[in-house]
């Protein structure tokens, strides 16, 4: 098995962004337990590479400084954090977020220097986290470009992974994406293949992942079932 894994909130929050703690650390000592390494994107995007997982956490919600970090540190666990810059120290009622999103806090830049220091690698998510369909090229490469030299400025460290707000993506955000970072990530739910575009990865939502015994199954018949019924119905939805 190779995929992406996708997190927002580590919390008890009742909400599809959110992973409880124990859940979370149930996760690692299951992929532990499978043999299975957790890697860094570099690492796991290797074509030589072919088995492993990478984790990912959308939007920089304070809670993945508070409740993750502490126990992606105690199993040495490598991650990476894509972070809208705009909104550092402030909450993720961005503009274009819908109504029904739950509302989180953010890290602040000592908190996001923490993770950065504790093995989490901080990814570019655009400034303002737009629906970069909407926008001109310009506006486009100003999205990427002001992160990426923000994240560089805080951090010493220029971003090499993109992650499209919402997951909304077209042909000028991935050719621009594809100029600028070794690899950009969907929302589309599937794990990782030898013929994917680099501009347009896939990623596991860890929202259908909450017990050992789903991330047992991902290398069996029984998980890619699952996977493949779960995409299916998001593409039913998102046509309706």
């Amino acid at each position: 098995m190779k995929a992406v894994l996708t997190f927002h909130a580590v919390d008890h929050a009742r909400s599809p962004m959110s992973y409880p703690p124990e859940a979370f650390r149930a996760l690692i000592e299951t992929l532990q337990e499978m043999g299975t390494p957790i890697l860094t994107l570099d690492a796991l995007l290797d074509p030589a590479t072919q088995d492993g997982v990478a984790l990912t956490f959308d939007d920089g919600l304070a809670s993945v400084h508070e409740t993750a970090l502490p126990i992606l540190k105690a199993f040495d666990a490598p991650a990476h954090l894509f972070l809208p810059t705009a909104y550092v120290g402030q909450d993720n009622a961005w503009p274009g977020q819908p109504a029904t999103a739950p509302r989180y806090a953010m890290m602040n830049w000592d908190q996001i220097e923490a993770l950065h220091d504790g093995g989490v690698c901080i990814e570019s998510h655009t400034h303002r986290h737009p629906d970069l369909r909407a926008l001109s090229l310009s506006q486009i490469t100003e999205e990427m470009e002001t992160a990426d030299r923000i994240i560089a400025d805080q951090l010493g460290r220029r971003p090499r992974y993109f992650a499209y707000p919402y997951g909304f993506h077209n042909g000028a955000t991935r050719e621009e994406a594809g100029r600028r970072y070794r690899a950009s990530f969907t929302t589309r739910l599937a794990d990782l293949g030898d013929e994917d575009d680099a501009a347009q990865l896939p990623r596991l939502d860890s929202h259908y992942l909450r017990h050992p015994w789903l991330i047992r199954q991902l290398n069996h018949t029984v998980g890619h079932g699952y996977i493949g019924l779960l995409r299916l119905i998001r593409q039913i939805r998102n046509r309706s």
